[in-house]
C-alpha cells in the first residue's frame, strides 16, 4: 500500500457491483475517484456502497459518457479543477438478451452499440487525448494509466447472446488499436477480461489487480 501512488486522480465510469468494487479499492488507497453517473439515484447507491470508507475523495458527476462533446467538456473541467488525470478505468458490463441475433430486437442491437461500443470508443478517444495534451492543445509529457475493464467472451456465452459476442469483440479491436497508438508516449493501456461480474470473490480480484498495476 505504501507504494501505491500519492495524490492520484481516477475517473471511474461503469456500473454494478464491479465498478463499485473498484471505486472502494481506490478509496482505501487515498485517491481522488470521479464517477461520472446518470442519475442521483446513482449517487445515492454509491455513496451507500462506500458509506464505511473513511480515505480518499469521492466525487459523483453527472454526465453522459457516451455523448462526445459531453464527454470532452466533463473531462476538460476535470483537469481544470484537480489537475492531470492519472488513471482512467472504464467498466463494461456486455450483458445483453439471449437468442438469434436474427430476432434481436433493433432497440438491443442499439443499446448495445451505444453502452458497449460507443462508450468504448468516446471514453478511450477523449481521455487518451487529454492524457497526451494539455489544456491549450499542445503534446506534453505523456503520463498515466488507462484501463478497460470487460466480462469475458466466450463460445458458450456466445451461444446465450451473439450480442455480447459482438460486443467484447469490438472492445477488444478498440482496445488494441488504443493500446498501439499510444505505446510510445508513456501512457500505459490495460484490459482486463474477467471470467464473471458481479460476483465477490471476482469483484475483489479485479480490484486488487487494478491496484497492483497503479502500484510501483
Amino acid at each position: 500500500m505504501s507504494n501505491f501512488p500519492e495524490n492520484i486522480i481516477s475517473v471511474v465510469a461503469g456500473s454494478g457491483n464491479t465498478c463499485q468494487h473498484i471505486i472502494t479499492a481506490l478509496l482505501n488507497h487515498n485517491a481522488t475517484v470521479i464517477v461520472p453517473v446518470k442519475s442521483f439515484v446513482e449517487i445515492q447507491s454509491l455513496q451507500k456502497a462506500t458509506a464505511d470508507v473513511t480515505l480518499g475523495e469521492l466525487v459523483p458527476v453527472l454526465a453522459d459518457i457516451p455523448d462526445h462533446h459531453k464527454a470532452s467538456r466533463l473531462f476538460k473541467d476535470i483537469e481544470g479543477r484537480f489537475g492531470q488525470i492519472n488513471l482512467t478505468i472504464i467498466v463494461f458490463d456486455n450483458n445483453y438478451s439471449g437468442g438469434q441475433l436474427t430476432e434481436t430486437p433493433y432497440e438491443e442491437w442499439e443499446r448495445m452499440q451505444q453502452n458497449s461500443i460507443s462508450s468504448c470508443f468516446v471514453v478511450g478517444k477523449v481521455i487518451l487525448d487529454f492524457m497526451k495534451r494539455n489544456t491549450q492543445g499542445v503534446y506534453r509529457n505523456a503520463h498515466g494509466i488507462y484501463i478497460a475493464v470487460s466480462d469475458r467472451y466466450s463460445c458458450d456465452k456466445a451461444k446465450i447472446s451473439p450480442l455480447t459476442i459482438i460486443a467484447a469483440h469490438m472492445q477488444a479491436e478498440l482496445s488494441k488499436i488504443f493500446a498501439e497508438e499510444v505505446k510510445y508516449t508513456g501512457i500505459k493501456y490495460y484490459h482486463i477480461i474477467a471470467d464473471d461480474f458481479n460476483s465477490q470473490i471476482n469483484d475483489y480480484d479485479i480490484a486488487q489487480h487494478i491496484i497492483d498495476l497503479c502500484t510501483v
